[in-house]
């Protein structure tokens, strides 16, 4: 594929903008972007160039073709200031019209999570309207942004930029993430849980401890960090073989992303890989990212023939110990209610879908879209009426 280097310069404010479409310059941007992020006050490893830049490289023509157009803010010294990371892609609307809808970079495909502009604190103020001249100078459709946290820099702003505009907008719930805040140390973290629960971790960690011959380690090398994800996939297979339905991150070209992209997250020092060995053999791996203090906990492969020793409980117990040892100050379980993440923790998080149309075709895409949302979920509610 031919690299683009042009650059699109939007109308003056007392900002300038650039539109980036081609991945020579994204790539450029790296050092800029991780600094500005750095001076953000809502931080996030799904922002970060890192992740961001080989979610684009590897997903950019996948299921979809798509235009990368990231809308860089600059000041009178040529300082970055904000970057919104998003491209255009073709989806289809009603009678057959095709509409061109913007999207985060990352999201799709992944579970990329807290997506938003990301602005130094201290400009969040001078960049609103500036923002959204730019948004406007791209032709699209409408915006379709997902993963927004509620307390988000673009949810509220968007909101009353649409409203203001008498735009079609829509924000509606995505999903939720559990969380730990971490304080104190691990132990007293322990004890804060319930008596169940404690006594559960330190008597099964201390039974698989006296019993075998147990290490767990972090994966600390580009080959092993490679090596590490076909580890991850074989025992989560594995599990999954032994249940009923089927696992969305099972998916071949998932793999090929993760081992594409282990490596240079532990260059930068943004991952996490736990393996868990009993005698000589990997039982159990964690795949964690970490940034700003914060370890993001995305997936898990367990041996089924241990479940019995509960050896996913003993090696999330190792994971966590091992992110107050660096002092990292939350642990974040990402998105999915499942049930163990609740005996960790009582603390979650929404993220929220937020969509703006533009033209009259999105106006009845979106809102045909919303109706039919409306249908599903009164099915729903009147079948599990009738079960009762």
């Amino acid at each position: 594929m031919t690299e683009r280097t042009d650059v699109v310069h939007l109308p003056q404010t007392d900002l300038k903008f650039e539109i980036i479409t081609s991945n020579l310059m994204f790539q450029n941007l790296r050092d800029e972007w991780n600094e500005l992020l750095a001076r953000s006050a809502r931080k996030s490893f799904f922002l970060t160039w890192e992740w961001q830049y080989n979610w684009w490289r590897f997903y950019q023509n996948i299921d979809q073709v798509k235009e990368l157009k990231i809308i860089v803010l600059r000041d009178e010294n040529n300082d970055i200031q904000a970057v919104l990371p998003i491209y255009l892609a073709g989806v289809p609307g009603l009678l057959g019209r095709k509409l061109k809808l913007l999207y985060f970079v990352g999201s799709g495909h992944e579970s990329s999570e807290y997506l938003d502009v990301i602005v130094a604190a201290e400009n969040e103020d001078r960049i609103t309207t500036a923002l959204f001249n730019a948004l406007l100078e791209i032709e699209a459709d409408g915006i379709h942004f997902s993963d927004l946290r509620e307390d988000s820099f673009l949810l509220p702003v968007l909101q009353e930029w649409a409203a203001g505009k008498n735009l079609y907008a829509e924000k509606r719930y995505w999903k939720t993430c559990p969380h730990i805040p971490l304080h104190g140390d691990y132990e007293s973290f322990i004890s804060s849980l319930s008596k169940n629960m404690r006594y559960n971790i330190r008597r099964r960690t201390r039974n698989l401890e006296k019993k075998n011959d147990v290490v767990f380690r972090r994966v600390e090398s580009k080959t092993e960090a490679e090596n590490a994800v076909s580890i991850l996939y074989e025992l989560h297979r594995k599990r999954w073989a032994t249940r009923e339905g089927t696992s969305k991150f099972d998916d071949p070209q998932r793999e090929d992303f993760h081992k594409f992209v282990a490596g240079p997250l532990l260059e930068a020092d943004r991952l996490r890989f736990y393996i868990l060995e009993v005698d000589g053999d990997p039982v159990a791996t964690l795949y964690c990212f970490v940034y700003a203090g914060h370890v993001y906990y995305y997936q898990a492969g367990m041996e089924p023939e241990m479940e019995k020793q509960s050896i996913g409980m003993v090696v999330m117990g190792k994971a966590i110990e091992a992110s107050f040892a660096e002092g990292a100050h939350e642990y974040d379980f990402l998105r999915g209610l499942e049930d163990y993440k609740f005996r960790w923790t009582d603390k979650t998080r929404d993220t929220f879908i937020f969509e703006i149309a533009f033209s009259k075709a999105a106006t009845a895409h979106f809102s045909a879209q919303a109706k039919w949302r409306g249908v599903k979920k009164q099915v729903k509610k009147i079948v599990k009426q009738g079960g009762h």
